[in-house]
């Protein structure tokens, strides 16, 4: 099978509790990406070839000992960066800034004042106004790195986002990819598509035939066995498989009991009668 290769974006993972919502966001744009931690990011740049890097939000501060860092590969890659929280702060500590400490967290809704015209939100905000953003930070960005400037603040962050256009680096305190940030989507629209040149290649029907075609080149003519719990994960993983290689797959459900009420039979007459797939029901109520 010849794998498609599709324009993709690194999402470089801090620790995040949102950063499958970045993924999301740009999957809503049809833009394929891939979630990878910040310890073994640089690792995949020769295989994915990204046309652009997010640096996602994360718990750790950039002052404590040992903070989670930049790989300088990324930054040497030479396509655009956007950075995200503590993505903003790293690439600030990375490029010769400086951060400190701030007084008081910030947390919740905030209004985004644009100062300078910016790629980044350009056709979206307009200098002078104000727009909903949502905050979670405690330290912020002190002094900038050379060659960046302040396009944008907010009265808790005073650079709210911050720019080298030259560089292809941008860098937001805020979070974009939350819903509490209404224009969020049109930023990553922005970033992925008009400055990263992303087309909008991938869907999820796409994603789906692909799956199908690597499964069936796994498997060959051997047979599967697939443990189904009835739940989101394993019930995708069994239909997808079903597709893909059809009676060479088995189901096994075990029942431990612990099910809510007629939730077992539910499952088995949903994938053996509804999808036809051949399906073992262990019943072993006793043993749990």
């Amino acid at each position: 099978m010849s794998k498609q290769k599709h324009q993709a974006i690194l999402i470089v993972d801090f620790g995040s509790q949102v950063t499958q919502l970045i993924a999301r966001r740009l999957r809503e744009l049809n833009v394929y990406c891939e979630i990878h931690p910040y310890s073994s990011a640089a690792d995949v740049l020769k295989n994915l070839q990204p046309k652009g890097i997010i640096l996602s939000g994360g718990p750790a501060s950039v002052l404590d000992k040992d903070a989670p860092a930049i790989a300088p590969e990324l930054l040497d890659e030479g396509v655009p960066i956007l950075g995200i929280c503590y993505g903003q702060q790293a690439l600030c500590v990375a490029l010769g800034g400086k951060v400190e400490a701030g007084h008081v967290r910030e947390f919740g809704r905030a209004d985004v004042s644009p100062q300078k015209s910016c790629s980044l939100f350009d056709g979206v905000w307009e200098t002078g106004g104000k727009y909903q953003v949502w905050m979670s930070h405690g330290d912020k960005c002190s002094k900038l790195p050379e060659g960046f400037e302040i396009v944008a603040a907010s009265p808790g962050a005073p650079m709210a986002i911050i720019a080298n256009e030259e560089r292809r680096i941008w860098a937001t305190q805020f979070h974009p990819e939350v819903y509490h940030t209404p224009d969020g989507i049109k930023l990553f629209e922005n970033f992925v598509k008009k400055t990263c040149g992303c087309t909008g290649d991938w869907t999820m029907a796409t994603y789906r035939q692909q799956a199908i075609e690597k499964i069936r080149e796994q498997v060959g003519s051997n047979r599967v066995i697939c443990g189904l719990s009835g739940g989101v994960d394993s019930s995708v993983a069994a239909v997808l498989l079903h597709e893909a290689i059809g009676d060479q797959l088995t189901c096994v459900f075990v029942d431990h009991g612990l099910l809510r009420k007629d939730e077992a039979e539910q499952v088995v007459e949903m994938f053996s009668q509804n999808y036809n797939i051949s399906l073992i029901h262990a019943q072993h109520q006793d043993q749990f």
